[in-house]
């Protein structure tokens, strides 16, 4: 029978797992959106970039705009470049019927090609807007030219990430009983190595689909000059994280390599403690909490 406090941590375990579920969820229905609907405007509009264009299809850009004066959106325009190129190219945006709903179509590009772009719009008042504000100084949303990727490869990738993270809520519980489990040195041993049995198998599925998966989807979809960038960081946050990643673990498991075949009878000197492993595991946890804490929406513009 679980005791009072193994029945705390498990609850804490699946505690966890639910705000990183609700996290991940909220992520993917909050989507970026560059709005002013305020009244005191002369101007409003709603306009949701669509991050990803499809080869061999033009891609559209959308927008609602409207006046919030008796006046008359008379003009609404696309302004988008290739990514560092100095000049914008321009196109009307049409009005959709008599609706405040106004679209155009930005051509298709090669795989791998990655424009910018803003709208600007003028009403019949002679007031003006751009979208973002402040373009085309400010950071402006992209489009990011892909091809279709096979689904089951992408699922197959979301398995090996969603494996890695379940072995690692196995670890992260493992490491509580290690810390604050008050536990028999035989006791403690043996956590120690369920602990690391779990770090190693959760290493593993992070590796394939951190890295030759990612690689691939990558490649396939957006080109090879760019399937692969961790370093340096930032150039690419989900190499970076996942790279840095099986760096902290990979050290651990192998500083921890008595613990690989653990046997009561078989005495071998550890490098450092089972209890310090445990810190280094809820370490480990919390760096890899943060790392995906960064909001999507924030990093993908």
């Amino acid at each position: 029978m679980p005791t009072n406090r193994q029945a705390l941590f498990v609850a804490l375990i699946v505690l966890i797992a639910g705000l990183i579920f609700l996290f991940g969820f909220h992520n993917s229905v909050s989507p970026l959106v560059y709005r002013k609907d305020a009244p005191t405007e002369a101007i409003g509009y709603i306009h949701q970039p669509v991050k990803y264009g499809n080869i061999g299809q033009g891609h559209l850009i959308s927008a609602f705009i409207w006046s919030y004066r008796n006046a008359l959106i008379v003009r609404a325009e696309l302004h988008y470049r290739q990514k560092g190129d100095p000049i914008f190219q321009g196109k009307l945006m049409e009005r959709v019927g008599s609706s405040v709903y106004y679209v155009a179509e930005m051509p298709t590009q090669a795989k791998g090609e990655v424009f910018e772009y803003y709208i600007t719009a003028i009403d019949s008042g002679g007031a003006s807007v751009a979208i973002p504000e402040n373009a085309p100084e400010a950071h402006l949303p992209t489009v990011h030219w892909k091809s279709q990727m096979n689904l089951w490869i992408v699922l197959l990738q979301l398995v090996m990430l969603f494996g890695a993270g379940i072995y690692l809520l196995h670890a992260l519980y493992y490491a509580l009983l290690l810390v604050f489990g008050g536990m028999g040195d035989l006791a403690q041993k043996a956590t120690a190595s369920r602990a690391h049995a779990a770090i190693r198998w959760g290493w593993l599925a992070l590796l394939i689909g951190g890295v030759p998966l990612a690689i691939y989807i990558t490649g396939a979809s957006f080109g090879w000059q760019d399937a692969w960038g961790p370093w340096p960081f930032g150039n690419s946050l989900n190499d970076s994280r996942t790279l840095y990643l099986l760096l902290y673990f990979g050290i651990m498991l192998l500083l921890r390599w008595d613990l690989f075949r653990f046997t009561p009878t078989t005495l071998r000197a550890p490098r450092f403690s089972n209890r310090i492993l445990g810190w280094l595991i809820l370490l480990g946890s919390l760096l890899t909490l943060l790392s995906y804490a960064v909001p999507y929406t924030r990093v993908y513009r």
